[in-house]
Order: C-alpha cells, then structure tokens, then sequence
C-alpha cells in the first residue's frame, strides 16, 4: 500500500489544500498554520471513534456551512501480493474493476441546519467521478474493518491508555488459567471477609443501622461487604516505574509516562496488525522529553517497520534526526494555509552523517528565506552583521544554515521544492589535476548545477613548480575565470546564487582592509590578513568579528561582494 495524495477541502483553516504524501510524513511548519487540523482530517476519514462527533459549525472554513467539507485520501493498491493490500482488497470486492489499481476513499459532510451538525458520508472508488457510498452500519463503514488510526497528542494521557489496554487484553479468559482463577477466587474471598471485619467498618454497621432503627424499627441490621470480583481485578492495575528496590509512583516523571504510554501504544499496535492496516498520527512527540529521550525516539520511529503508514508533526530536530525515505510537508501561509511536500531520502554519500544532514535541514525548514554557506566561517561573519542590521532576521522567517561539507545540492533541492526561498555564498574554488594539467571549475559548476545550467568544461594551466607558484597561480586563475564566465556569474546572482571572486576572505578583505590589517597586526604573526583567517578559520574569525564596530558591519552589508546578506533580509 502506498499513500499518495491528501486533498481537503472547505475545513477548518484550509479553504482548499491538495497535497502529494507518502507512507512516511513529517509534517513541519509555524503554530497555527494547521498541522493538528491536517491530521484531524485523516481521523475523520478513517478512524470510527473520531468521526462519531461529526462537525460542527466551527469546522467549516470560515464558517460557511453552505459549502459541503470535502477530504479525499489516494492510495496507491497496484502490489497484490503486499500484505496491506491484501486487507484492502478483501473488503473492496466489485468497489474497483479490473485492471484499477488506485483506491480513492472520500468523506462529504454538508451542514444540517436542523440539527446543527454536520453529517458525515464516506465514499470509495478507483476514480472521483464514479465514487460510490461506502457500506455502513449504523455509525461503522466498512473502512472501519481496514484501518486502525493510532493517534498519539502532546499531552500526558498514560493512565487513560493503560486502562483500555489492560481492559482490552485481559477481557480474554485464556488470560487466566483454571488453576491461577480458583486461587484467585479463594484470594479475593478471604480479602473481602477482612475488608468487611475493619473495626472501622462494624463500627460504621453499628451506627447506620441505629441511625436506620430511627426511621423503621426492625429487627434488621445494615452490613457492609466488600465486593472485589474476578471481573473488575484488571480496573485497579497501575503502572509502576521500579529501579532495583526504588520504586516510583505513578511511573516516575512525565518524561518516562510519556515513554510508557508510547509503548503500550505500539504493543497494542503490533496485536492487530495481522487483521488491519495501522496509521500512525503523533503531534509533537518531543513535549516533555530530554534531547536523548528524543533521539531515542527517532531511532524508534524512522527504523520500525510498524511505523511504516506514519504522519507526524514536530519542532524537534531531535525527533527527526534519523529520518530517510520520508515525505516532508510544509504548511506555509500566502493569503490562505498552503502545502508543499518533497520526498527526502538520504544519499549514500551522507548516511554517516544522517544525523547531522536532519538537524540542519529540521531546523532551516520552518524558514521563509534561506542563506546557504559553506561553513562556520562565514556563518559567523555574517550573523555578526546582521546584529547590527537586523538583529531580529530570525523572527522574520529568515536563516542561516551552513552546509558543513555537505553538498549544497542535498539542501537547496529538498528546499527549493518546499517552496522555500534559498540564497547560496560560495567560494569559486578550483581543483587541479596536476597529472594532466586540467582545472575544473568546482565553484562556478557547483552553482551552475543547482539552476539546472551546462556546467564549464575544464580547462588547462601552466606547470608550476613550487608552492607559492601555485598558490599565485590559483589565484590568478579563480579572477580570470571569474570575469571570463561573468555572464554565467551573471546568472546565478539573477538566480540568488553569488559567487566570489576568489573566497570569503578575499572579499572580506577587498571591502575592510585596513581592519583586517589592523587586526593581524595585533596578533603578533607574520602572516597576510587573508592567510591569517583561513589558518584556524573559526577561531580567526571570531576573534575578527569582536572587534568590527556597527559601523564596520554596516560597511560590509552594503558592498556588492556581500549582497547575498540584503538578498537575505530585504
């Protein structure tokens, strides 16, 4: 089975909102845009409880219930011999003819303004325009028969879920062996002969049946009994977090309830998943969580199979970092709440590095506007000149995210495709191949690539025979190419891409040179300016960025070669 499209229509804040899923969501984007209304909407359509409050006015976009809610789930059935697909097609017989292998399930509900309700009807088929009324009983559709819809919110609810659960899989009287329920008869017998011999409890007897004599005198006396029965043993259950002889009531912090009740969720879970397709829908996992117990978590969720049908929403970078083969949604606002989505799997290349790779992209992709750099260099530089300029950027929707010597690719599609506004700073590196005399023009072919452009051809230099020989040539090769391709370079600033002319440094240097002289100067070194901050490049250039004055950082801000930063916040 697999998940392929979520349109809903005419519900709550979403007016019209059509977006591509998969089997795996994570679901991202500022409060309030709608992340628990979008899976409010998948409860609706598959999961019986939630449906049987129906709608009421307030759930109708903006209140007009004189337009019907419309939510519609595509699913991909083409794999007959996939186990999930056999559950649905046991249910769906002469619902699809042959050859159709998309399911199509929709829930209608127009406004009842007699009864002030919403009613709900669901419908199936392989195409929109032949849809038709899917069984029901009473309250059940058949749908009921095929999905189970877990949902796991934000709040603490341990108790409640040990309760149905215990209730659910000890109401089996396989549970209890003949011999364990003639022990437990006797058991119970003789704890309700002591209950009922508290001195506290006859002395109650003695006075209710006194007071009792006041009202009809009879030769009758009230007893109190205790009445503990096989069928309400389960009822009292309560779970305990034990270490060694320490034992902590109800189930330590909320952190380890939370942990508990995720848990018995899954338990219950994986019991019915021979009879029915589960989906998982949980909204901000990470509340009351440590960063490990996070972590913990991902590893859970993105590398068990039985959270493979999964929508979850999330601010945690934590809780995402070992997502693969996900579909991310953004909801974002234009004049209504909108959605994108991409379908993010890990390159081979970067899976050592997975972690990292999702806590960037997590964290840059509640952002209206991105600036993409190379490291923590100009990183640095740069939020250091915006303190001055724009010290709130980040409340504006913009950020910084530094690549970390991964490739801009990996971050710019995934972002470009969420609808993202990406900015790129890069150096126009060169890479030479002294075997053949061959310089590939890394920089301006790194930044071609990302717009879909021809990359340049490599081209040749001269044999060099020192070290400084070639670290003069390189230099004088990163200009030369830099104007020779100036239209090419052209086009990338067009596209939000700027490329230096040699590195940051440089730049850097071209446009504050007496303050880069003046701070090597104090150093102590013998070292050039340009030399002395890419040496230890993190700490040089922290310790620069402390002596730049506002006025030194509105300088830099207005030159052309950092015109990446008013891009940025302008």
């Amino acid at each position: 089975m697999k998940l392929k499209n979520l349109h809903i229509q005419n519900f709550r804040n979403f007016e019209d909102i059509n977006i591509a899923v998969g089997n795996s969501n994570v679901i991202f984007g500022v409060n309030d845009i709608g992340k628990t209304n979008l899976l409010c909407a998948i409860r609706f359509m598959l999961d019986r409880k939630h449906r049987l409050t129906g709608f009421v006015d307030s759930d109708f976009y903006k209140k007009d219930t004189s337009n019907p809610i419309i939510m519609t789930l595509t699913i991909d059935i083409e794999d007959e011999a996939d186990e999930d697909n056999k559950k649905i097609y046991s249910k769906i017989k002469g619902v699809l003819k042959t050859g159709e292998n998309e399911l199509c399930i929709q829930l209608r509900s127009q406004y009842n303004e007699e009864h002030l309700i919403g009613e709900i009807d669901l419908f199936w088929g392989s195409c929109l325009d032949t849809l038709e009324p899917m069984p029901r009983t009473q309250q059940s559709f058949e749908i009921d028969k095929i999905f189970n819809v877990i949902y796991i919110d934000s709040s603490i609810q341990v108790e409640n879920v040990f309760k149905r659960y215990t209730k659910q899989i000890f109401r089996s009287k396989k549970t209890i062996t003949d011999k364990e329920k003639e022990k437990l008869k006797r058991t119970i017998k003789n704890l309700n002969a002591r209950i009922s011999a508290i001195k506290s409890i006859k002395e109650f007897e003695i006075n209710v049946t006194m007071e009792y004599k006041k009202y009809r005198d009879e030769d009758l006396n009230i007893k109190i009994k205790s009445e503990v029965e096989m069928d309400n043993i389960y009822s009292k259950l309560v779970p305990y977090m034990s270490s060694q002889e320490d034992i902590s009531y109800p189930t330590a912090g909320d952190g380890r309830k939370k942990i508990i009740e995720y848990s018995l969720l899954s338990l219950e879970s994986r019991e019915l998943e021979d009879f029915k397709i589960n989906i998982f829908l949980i909204e901000e996992l990470e509340n009351h969580l440590h960063r490990s117990m996070q972590i913990s978590l991902s590893y859970q969720i993105f590398e068990d199979s039985l959270f493979k049908y999964l929508f979850m929403t999330t601010h945690s970078s934590q809780i995402v970092s070992r997502m693969d083969n996900v579909n991310l949604i953004k909801l974002y606002l234009e004049d209504k709440p909108l959605g994108r989505s991409c379908y993010y799997k890990i390159p081979l290349e970067y899976v050592e590095l997975k972690s990292k790779l999702n806590e960037n992209l997590s964290e840059a992709i509640f952002s209206d506007k991105i600036l993409l750099v190379e490291g923590p260099s100009e990183s640095i530089l740069f939020k250091r000149v915006l303190e001055t300029i724009h010290s709130k950027y980040e409340c504006d929707g913009k950020y910084i995210l530094q690549v970390d010597g991964i490739n801009f690719s990996e971050y710019y599609n995934i972002l470009n495709c969420l609808g993202i506004t990406i900015i790129v700073k890069t150096d126009n590196d060169l890479k030479f191949n002294k075997t053949n005399s061959n310089i590939n023009l890394l920089g301006i072919n790194r930044c071609l690539s990302l717009i879909g452009e021809d990359k340049i051809g490599n081209r040749t230099f001269k044999n060099v025979k020192t070290k400084e020989d070639y670290t003069g040539e390189k230099t004088r090769l990163q200009k030369y190419y830099f104007n020779k391709f100036d239209d090419k370079v052209n086009i990338l600033k067009e596209n939000n891409i700027f490329l230096s002319e040699i590195d940051l440094e440089n730049d850097l240097y071209e446009v504050v040179p007496h303050l880069l002289d003046k701070f090597v100067s104090s150093q102590n070194t013998s070292r050039n300016a340009v030399d002395y901050l890419q040496q230890a490049k993190l700490v040089n250039m922290i310790e620069f960025c402390k002596t730049l004055t506002d006025i030194d950082c509105k300088t830099i801000y207005d030159s052309n070669l950092f015109e990446c930063l008013k891009r940025l916040v302008e």
